[in-house]
């Protein structure tokens, strides 16, 4: 990484704000993104503002102690930031033909429902459901652009960049 790259912060600040460890992208929660693709580095054309929410892992096992203690536990202790991203047209056309898909098969789980109840057939139902569920865990996995993979009060650890972009910053020498 040279100085003269527009997003590299000039030696005399001291302040470099983004870097990378193997596969996670590290930045300073105030830190901006350059104006590339997080998926492929080409050239960004839209942004997308994400908030995002992490806590530690082991705070799942509080779910054995019920949901809605493990929520409201998790909402207290877990850690935020906002990041805006951006995506280059493929990803973003790609990423809006996948919010379609999830959203038309919610709606069709509840055109099944519909005919579960009209026809009192339980197939539709159980059709319905499946549906319903399937279009969720599709828009869930196949509309996230990036995961925090750990957030502290300083810096944000995400997932789900491609390695060209990585190879844009400097090696993470801090800890953690």
């Amino acid at each position: 990484m040279t100085p003269q790259q527009p997003y590299f912060p000039p030696p005399s600040h001291n302040l470099a704000t983004i870097w990378r460890k193997q596969k996670l992208l590290v930045m300073t929660k105030q830190a901006m993104l350059p104006n590339r693709c997080i998926k492929c580095n080409e050239r960004a054309d839209t942004y997308l503002k994400r908030n995002l929410r992490w806590h530690h892992p082991a705070l799942y096992l509080l779910i054995f102690g019920g949901v809605l203690f493990y929520f409201i536990f998790a909402l207290v202790i877990g850690k935020t930031a906002t990041v805006t991203v951006g995506l280059c047209g493929d990803h973003s056309a790609a990423r809006k033909r996948d919010i379609v898909i999830s959203l038309a098969v919610v709606v069709l789980s509840i055109g099944s429902f519909y005919l579960a109840a009209v026809t009192d057939e339980a197939g539709f139902a159980i059709l319905g459901a499946l549906m319903f569920l399937s279009g969720v865990i599709y828009g869930v996995v196949m509309t996230r652009v990036v995961t925090p993979r750990k957030i502290d009060d300083q810096y944000v650890w995400l997932q789900g960049v491609t390695t060209s972009y990585l190879q844009e910053f400097p090696e993470w020498t801090g800890a953690a």
